[in-house]
């Protein structure tokens, strides 16, 4: 600051003062700014002082208050993962241990009394390794997917465990775009449901199937189409719009109502036929439908065609959905008669029937099967073709079965099916056909045959097989009640045998039936029973067959703990891999915010070496102006003389 002229010539004293006021008082404004910007350290105090540089400021400020959040998004979603991990680090333990009890517990290495101490201390690892099933941190449950609030896992009366959490992921976003899970489901960690039981139930196309169900649940784009119908004379050709439609029975009206009235109408249905498209006839001449310049309008819905007689559309393959009609289930054939059938659930030694009479739709299924109270969840498919079924429980056999009529085959969930492998009987061991051994029956007549199973894939297989030995008259068929094979013999009325083979007990099928009666069956097993085969379901399985003694259920465990083992060192890898993500990407964060505050330094930091200079120099001129007001106050006409 420097002090402002005096005007040379004789002045009046009023304008030399008002002149060294004015300048007394900016002095005294810019040193009161001074001594705030060293203070703060900040350069300005308003936007209006450097709006470029206030606009970039609060730019670099919001970023800085984003990187911090997400800096903390990180140390949360680290400290959840590195508890996971330690509460995995037990369970894995608890999995070693069980693995050195089965090698120590087959045959006689062991006593019957070292197996029962073995048994109660794998017991008491199966109660930790709960525990850690259960572990909260931060309120809340680490283990339940999206459900929290609550433990995930509870054990029943008999030992098993089940799962009340569901397979949802807790995500939140640690970067810009990035999302990270700071989760491991309860499925995921333990394998805690069993696979869905499932199959394609092709449901028909009806009057209220929804557009974007079609084509297997992706729908089709809506848009205009071009219909012309022609017999001999000029073509009557309408340009129609479909996007307003939202089901099969809206775009036959669509179609139809273009028409309605001329000299030649459209009649457009379900395909009675096929039942899963278009059916569209003119009721004179030819059709002809084609897309607008680039839509796929008529080509997704299977209709686009030249000029024909009559078009039958392509196949639209409905998706399944909680409204869909049971009726219209496998091509509109339905699922068989319900009275007094229904299906026939068993998870454990809850065995119950569920009642289909009078329901309707999908969703009245799921809500019967609910109904049931038993651990089970019941969902959509992931293809959107069918209906899916799990046990919820680990250590726990679980079967699907007839109650009488063919609801579970229709529906695609029977646990035990003609087309069930044989290699996945008996908890995956499956059935050896291919040895020297033939399933040997002895019939009621007295005669025994030997039956050459070898080349058999699956359970239909073996029931055509027999059924080629006396057609007719040695019948095996699938239970009607429950699951397994059912054998009858009219050939006289002995008892009908069949005599335990590695064979026939892995069909379940030894055994006989002694009645005279040859219309009764032989009734044979399930033997394909379902479980989540993950660590609970080993844990308990391993502690019964100690308690029991049971060599060849260990055996059978053994071949199973090691890739349980296996499977959950990769989990505990994946959460080892995201603990280093979160790292690199907090590390990232970090560096990112250090550039940020500088470059917000540069905007709003006061250089307070600079600012402490200026301040004495413009304190050295405040002085010097208010020693020369205080002269120029002095001068009277005797200084002028």
């Amino acid at each position: 600051m420097s002090i402002g002229p005096i005007l040379s010539g004789r002045l009046p004293g009023s304008l030399a003062t008002r002149q060294l006021q004015s300048d007394i008082a900016a002095a005294n404004q810019l040193i009161f700014r001074m001594q705030n910007q060293v203070a703060t350290g900040q350069k300005y105090f308003l936007p209006s002082e450097a709006p470029a540089s206030a606009i970039r400021a609060i730019g670099y400020q919001k970023q800085i208050e984003r990187n911090e959040q997400l800096q903390k998004n990180i140390a949360i979603d680290t400290s959840f993962l590195e508890v996971s991990e330690a509460a995995l680090g037990t369970v894995n333990d608890a999995l070693n241990k069980a693995k050195s009890f089965i090698i120590s517990g087959i045959g006689a290495a062991s006593s019957p009394s070292e197996k029962q101490a073995m048994a109660t201390e794998l017991s008491s690892l199966i109660t930790a390794s709960l525990n850690s099933a259960n572990t909260i941190h931060n309120g809340r449950y680490l283990f339940g997917g999206s459900e929290t609030d609550a433990p995930p896992f509870e054990t029943r009366v008999d030992g098993s465990v089940v799962y009340h959490g569901d397979e949802f992921e807790n995500n939140s976003t640690i970067g810009v775009g990035y999302l990270e899970s700071n989760n491991i489901t309860g499925h995921d960690a333990f394998h805690a449901l069993t696979d869905p039981v499932t199959s394609d139930i092709n449901p028909a196309l009806t009057n209220e199937t929804r557009v974007e169900d079609l084509l297997a649940g992706r729908g089709v784009q809506l848009g205009r189409i071009q219909v012309s119908l022609e017999n001999g004379g000029a073509p009557q050709v309408a340009t129609i719009d479909l996007s307003k439609a939202e089901t099969i029975g809206d775009i036959e009206t669509l179609l139809e109502d273009a028409f309605a009235g001329g000299p030649l109408t459209l009649d457009v249905e379900v395909d009675p036929t096929s039942l899963n498209g278009f059916r569209l006839t003119p009721s004179a001449g030819t059709v002809t439908i084609s897309d607008i310049t680039g839509s796929y309008v008529a080509r997704d819905l299977g209709i686009a065609s030249a000029a024909t007689a009559q078009i039958n559309g392509g196949n639209l393959d409905p998706a399944v959905t909680l409204q869909t009609e049971l009726a219209s289930l496998n091509g509109g054939a339905g699922i068989g008669a319900t009275v007094g059938t229904g299906l026939q659930i068993t998870l454990g030694a809850e065995t119950v029937t569920v009642d289909l009479n009078g329901l309707t739709t999908i969703e009245d299924l799921f809500n019967a099967v609910k109904g049931t109270g038993l651990d089970v969840e019941t969902e959509i498919n992931s293809a959107g073709n069918g209906i899916a079924i799990r046990s919820r429980r680990s250590g726990a056999d679980f079967y699907i079965g007839e109650n009488g009529g063919t609801n579970a085959t229709d529906l695609g969930i029977r646990t035990f099916s003609g087309s069930t492998q044989l290699a996945s009987l008996n908890h995956n061991t499956g059935v050896n056909v291919d040895g020297d051994i033939d399933l040997l029956i002895t019939r009621r007549d007295g005669t025994d045959v030997e039956i050459d199973l070898a080349g058999s894939q699956t359970v239909q297989d073996v029931l055509d097989a027999i059924n080629a030995v006396d057609p007719g008259n040695l019948v095996a068929s699938l239970n009607t009640v429950g699951n397994g094979i059912s054998i009858t013999d009219n050939s006289g009325t002995g008892p009908l045998i069949i005599p335990d083979s590695s064979i026939s007990v892995g069909l379940g099928i030894n055994g006989s039936e002694t009645g005279t009666n040859n219309t009764v069956p032989f009734v044979g097993k399930d033997v394909n029973p379902q479980d989540t085969y993950g660590t609970f379901s080993l844990l308990v399985g391993i502690q019964r067959a100690l308690v029991n003694g049971d060599d060849v259920e260990l055996n059978r465990l053994g071949e199973l703990i090691d890739g349980e083992i296996e499977r959950f060192t990769l989990v505990r890898s994946d959460i080892g891999s995201r603990l280093r993500s979160l790292e690199d990407e907090g590390s990232r964060l970090a560096d990112h915010r250090i550039n940020l505050e500088e470059k917000l330094s540069k905007e709003i930091d006061t250089d307070i070496a600079e600012v402490i200079t200026n301040l004495t120099y413009t304190q050295t001129v405040l002085q010097a102006t208010l020693q020369i007001t205080a002269s120029l106050q002095q001068l009277n006409l005797f200084n002028l003389l």
